[in-house]
């Protein structure tokens, strides 16, 4: 896997304006200390500790709603080839990923934090000038996954609502600007995770270096009109011919994924349907091993 890595990435993302958390980068660390760590965040504000590569690389490790001590110590045992990057706690109520092309933005939306799970079904808001569609998949809740300092992480059933989707065409079309100097700055299309919190709102998290090709929103095959076999769960049999994927499966168990993609690589998977978005963690992982990835939704 290659382009920017993390600490790049919000490099790009502050010149244009579009970093909103505060983020401190710990270059190769190795001797963080948690009164460091208190005088950037305050002494008793719970942090999240991502870290980083030199390219862009996913499912790296992490730790979330730690005091200054834990993480301080977690940072100083991390591998010499990783960055630490530091930003203050915030409960996610819902989570974005968002694909900017020339003429065209797309925002896929779900309730709670999309890469504790890759079956949750996204709203997709396409904005192209004044003009805004959406795709609703279903009006019903979802068991969406959350995470708080004093009970970790949870599910309970939430939906996206219009204020949401609300927020979410107002800041596209505020940094509409800014959004288009990055793509002209970096030369293709690009892809933006944004999480929300109700301190700093909708804030970026990463930049994805890539994202699908355009014609992927313009329709296409729907499964109502092609014959296929629903996947729904990672342990069984994959058949052959078009399949329909209703899989679950955490950012953090890689493994599980990399060994499901690698049985679906052996079975001659060329094209899946998701019930999750296209630009899911799931997506983003099908389309690296070379399977095209489709809507499962009209």
């Amino acid at each position: 896997m290659n382009g920017m890595g993390k600490a790049e990435a919000l490099t790009v993302l502050e010149h244009h304006g579009l970093l909103r958390i505060p983020v401190k980068v710990f270059q190769y660390p190795t001797s963080v200390t948690s009164r460091q760590l208190q005088q950037l965040f305050g002494r008793d504000t719970h942090l999240v500790v991502r870290t980083a590569a030199d390219s862009e690389e996913r499912n790296l490790p992490r730790r979330v709603g730690v005091t200054a001590e834990i993480a301080a110590e977690w940072i100083n045992a991390l591998p010499p080839t990783l960055s630490a990057l530091v930003q203050p706690y915030e409960q996610v109520l819902f989570s974005v990923e968002l694909a900017a092309y020339e003429d065209l933005h797309v925002a896929e939306v779900v309730p709670g934090i999309w890469e504790l799970d890759n079956r949750l079904a996204p709203l997709v808001l396409q904005i192209r000038s004044d003009r805004v569609d959406l795709t609703a998949t279903d009006d019903e809740s979802q068991r969406a996954r959350f995470h708080d300092p004093h009970h970790g992480l949870h599910e309970r059933p939430a939906r996206v609502d219009d204020w949401q989707l609300a927020t979410v065409t107002k800041w596209i079309k505020h940094h509409h600007r800014a959004l288009n100097v990055t793509l002209t700055d970096l030369g293709h299309p690009f892809g933006l995770k944004l999480h929300y919190s109700a301190r700093f709102g909708l804030s970026p998290q990463n930049l994805r270096g890539t994202v699908p090709d355009s014609d992927t929103w313009h329709g296409g095959d729907h499964p109502s009109t092609v014959e296929t076999t629903v996947v729904s769960s990672t342990n069984e049999p994959i058949p052959t011919g078009p399949k329909l994927l209703n899989v679950s499966i955490a950012r953090e168990d890689h493994t599980t994924l990399t060994t499901f993609i690698h049985r679906l690589r052996e079975t001659g998977t060329r094209e899946v349907f998701l019930r999750s978005g296209v630009l899911s963690h799931l997506a983003i992982n099908l389309r690296e091993a070379g399977i095209t990835v489709r809507s499962a939704h009209g």
